[in-house]
């Protein structure tokens, strides 16, 4: 970094009482110094200081000569993307489209609205109607009991499937 004035770029503001800088960021800083000093020669960089480009390159990338704040260590805790959230009127249609084919699960109801027109994804319509089931909105399908035949016990594969 070129100093033009005299003072570091925003010198001002940590003048002021701003945030100072951590011995983290104060190093990185001396990285873009003689970044700058040398040519922007990144490799001669990286070996007089030892560090890996790779490293170098990250912290160039988040480089803002106006903001000495992108110097400092970032938080490592992971990104929450918040989950998409659905419309009133899809979970009104996936809720009519459940008591149309009471047996349907998400992957058919999911096939269905998306030839309305719907753009849903399978676990979407799965939280739909998990979220419709307290409510007591859905009604659970009736379950077919299978009647098992003598010594069949451990052995599922012997089961008679439902005439209907």
């Amino acid at each position: 970094m070129q100093i033009v004035s005299g003072r570091p770029p925003r010198s001002r503001y940590l003048e002021r009482g701003g945030a100072e800088l951590s011995r983290e960021a104060r190093k990185r800083l001396q990285w873009f110094d003689h970044y700058q000093a040398h040519g922007r020669h990144a490799a001669l960089t990286c070996r007089y200081f030892g560090i890996s480009r790779e490293a170098f390159y990250r912290c160039k990338r988040r480089y803002d000569p106006q903001n000495l704040a992108t110097r400092e260590d970032r938080s490592h805790r992971p990104h929450r993307r918040r989950r998409p959230t659905w419309t009133a009127h899809q979970a009104a249609r996936g809720r009519r489209l459940r008591e149309q084919y009471p047996r349907g699960g998400k992957d058919k109801l999911a096939v269905l609205l998306r030839r309305e027109g719907w753009p849903v994804s399978v676990s979407m319509v799965g939280r739909i109607l998990t979220s419709l089931r307290p409510r007591g909105a859905l009604r659970a399908p009736v379950l077919f009991r299978v009647q098992r035949r003598r010594g069949t016990a451990g052995r599922p594969w012997a089961l008679r499937k439902p005439k209907d």
